[in-house]
């Protein structure tokens, strides 16, 4: 979402004829220093706000502009699936960092210094995905949301992700932040693709509410959640065969 933002406050002084000299003026730093910022896409919040007060415009209408910019889902195409398929380690610690988790709580989370980190790092950035940056810290290149081939190089490696993780919170039972909920129904055409659209707006929802959590709450109080929907017919003839005989069926199915 940083980058959306800088991207709008692009637009703000190409709006507004205000260069970045001019900025820098009004901030009283070097234009090299918002060269830097703007090329990265990214700094701490009371920066953003500072440059926001410099241009005489707020942070809320910023966000309200760049969370309005569409972006469409791209494709990696099969040459980087192929490297990520064959590179699992690298595959995961880029969905990590995309998800907004800092190079830092990776390494700690899963027991890796900052060497190892590093070469992971260099891995990604030969792929031209990532940027390894001084003090250990890795920047995601492709900030637009990333459409992953169902069948394509990653099918396995994407499969295995998803089915355990419905099969570990499944096992783990409801609480009061997580749980395994299904429904099944009879209904028209029409219904399901209401419910469908209903599925799409949450998961829009959930980025909102996780842009806004990564912008304003340090990343120790941030915690990784994953949300995965399946909705569509089902043919209970199949996965949930009647028998005749009472035990075999479900024997056959274990």
């Amino acid at each position: 979402m940083q980058a959306l933002i800088f991207e709008t406050l692009k637009s703000v002084l190409r709006a507004r004829g205000i260069t970045y000299a001019e900025l820098a003026r009004r901030l009283g730093t070097s234009e090299p220093t918002i060269k830097r910022i703007f090329a990265a896409r990214d700094d701490k919040l009371s920066r953003i706000i500072e440059i926001c007060a410099a241009l005489d415009v707020s942070l809320d209408d910023i966000i309200a502009q760049a969370s309005r910019t569409e972006v469409r889902p791209v494709e990696l195409g099969d040459r980087l699936e192929m490297r990520l398929a064959e590179d699992p380690s690298a595959f995961h610690l880029f969905l990590l960092l995309r998800d907004g988790m800092p190079a830092a709580e990776i390494g700690r989370q899963f027991g890796l210094d900052a060497r190892t980190l590093f070469r992971i790092g260099r891995r990604l950035e030969d792929m031209g995905l990532a940027e390894v940056l001084e003090g250990g810290r890795i920047r995601i290149l492709l900030e637009a949301p990333i459409r992953f081939r169902l069948d394509g190089p990653l099918h396995a490696a994407l499969l295995r992700l998803n089915l355990e993780f419905i099969r570990e919170v499944f096992l783990a039972g409801e609480g009061e932040d997580a749980g395994f909920l299904t429904r099944s129904r009879r209904i028209s055409a029409h219904t399901a693709r209401h419910v469908m659209e209903s599925l799409r707006a949450l998961t829009r929802e959930l980025s909102e509410m996780a842009r806004q959590d990564q912008l304003t709450l340090p990343a120790a109080e941030l915690h990784s959640y994953k949300l995965c929907l399946a909705w569509g017919p089902v043919d209970f003839a199949r996965l949930a065969p009647i028998t005749e005989e009472a035990g075999r069926g479900m024997a056959s199915h274990r």
